[in-house]
């Protein structure tokens, strides 16, 4: 099983550092650029609270904040010659953990043979998503966000591993394909408890297929994880182990529950496969941008389903409004609380346990942006998001809750900048 670690990446920039300091390092061209973000989030309702993605933070209760969308993103290129260069990228934003592990969004080695090749090695992008080069740089798109039906729940834009490209360099019909092969490691942190978990993600392949022609852009793409495993906080772990300890008392039709409940809540060696279509197009006026996927995994307290948005704009001088539609529809059914005996309370617990990984629900948004200079926008946008009964997966609120369907407004206005 191929592996990369940290000690990898770090081994690679060492390599790296030492030759920009070589005999020849003044022939080394460097590139310091940035991107970043200062926005206020607002969310009408005080039993949940909005998170940007997975890997973030937030409290119930807290409705508006500087710091859900707000970030700071550096980037660094050296080239050495024609065929190598180094790029990493570091990223400052409201995750769980701030150490160089994962902060560092980029960081790899990449040798281009000619025009139509690159390969590259250590910590690389994910292509099988539209905004995969520009996910965190919100000033590079319309919206505030990425829709979060599907970008807040992805569990990994980046692999420490290798990735290959070919590019056909048509000047009417350009074409692509992206190839990464890794592992991806992820602290995220269990809203009731405010516990960390950590997710490993090992043997993810990447394809995508990208096509440009004139205004037009279409991609195709898969990706499969081989083996994803979630290391649970110690209130989850408290929970399975009573759950296991219930099924092995051989309770008639209690044990038989309390097994499924403990074999839900364990992720360990799951597969998953993911499945991408993406159309862009942008004449200088007209912005048209939709994006379908598929989650499927062999686990129902994995998140899955599928579902998509759909994006329209129209610039009028310097402002943009637009208008937005996203969905996420959960695969699974959501499990059904056990009759009311003794053992309830426990097997309550482990229900609403799996039960609050699904996602399902819809987004409509309007917004509008103002291009107030060629590196800064101003961006303002309203989001009316509907959940459905055992919906809650992309939000911070309490387990209790989570039985409710719920309409929630979203109100967003940020600073967009690069530089």
């Amino acid at each position: 099983m191929f592996k990369l670690n940290q000690s990898f990446l770090l081994h690679c920039l060492a390599i790296i550092g030492v030759s920009s300091f070589s005999a020849n390092s003044l022939a080394v061209d460097w590139a310091v650029s940035g991107f970043g973000t200062l926005g206020y989030t607002y969310e009408n309702d005080n039993e949940l609270a909005y998170r940007r993605d997975s890997s973030h933070v937030s409290e119930i209760g807290r409705n508006g904040s500087f710091a859900s969308d707000s970030r700071l993103g550096l980037q660094l290129d050296a080239s050495f010659n024609r065929q190598w260069s180094l790029t990493t990228q570091l990223l400052l934003d409201d995750s769980v953990e701030h150490d160089i592990e994962e902060i560092a969004e980029l960081a790899f080695i990449r040798y281009e043979p000619n025009a139509n090749w690159s390969f590259r090695v250590g910590r690389v992008g994910v292509s099988a998503y539209a905004a995969s080069d520009s996910r965190y740089i919100d000033y590079a798109h319309l919206w505030v966000r990425p829709p979060q039906e599907l970008y807040s729940g992805i569990a990994f834009n980046t692999l420490d591993g290798v990735g290959a490209s070919y590019y056909s360099n048509h000047p009417d019909f350009n074409w692509s394909v992206n190839l990464e092969y890794g592992q991806s490691r992820q602290v995220g942190e269990l809203p009731t408890s405010q516990e960390n978990y950590r997710t490993k993600l090992d043997d993810v392949v990447s394809v995508s297929f990208e096509v440009d022609q004139q205004s037009w852009h279409w991609q195709l793409s898969y990706a499969q994880v081989g083996s994803l495993s979630v290391q649970h906080g110690a209130s989850i772990e408290a929970l399975q182990n009573q759950l296991t300890q219930l099924a092995s008392a051989n309770v008639p039709q209690v044990s038989s529950d309390a097994a499924a409940l403990s074999q839900a809540l364990s992720v360990s060696q799951v597969s998953g496969h993911y499945l991408q279509a993406a159309v862009t197009y942008f004449d200088g006026d007209w912005t048209l941008q939709s994006e379908l996927f598929q989650i499927r995994t062999g686990k129902e307290s994995v998140p899955q389903g599928y579902g998509g948005y759909a994006l329209v704009g129209k610039a009028f001088d310097k402002l943009t409004p637009y208008i937005i539609y996203g969905q996420f529809k959960s695969s699974t059914s959501p499990h059904s609380f056990p009759a009311n005996n003794a053992w309830a309370p426990l097997l309550n617990a482990g229900v609403l346990g799996v039960n609050a990984v699904r996602i399902d629900q819809s987004t409509y948004s309007l917004g509008v942006r103002w291009d107030i200079s060629p590196q800064v926008a101003i961006k303002a946008q309203l989001d009316h998001v509907e959940i459905d009964e055992n919906g809650y997966g992309l939000w911070v609120t309490s387990l209790s809750d989570i039985g409710q369907a719920n309409d929630v407004q979203l109100y967003s206005l940020h600073l967009n900048f690069v530089f």
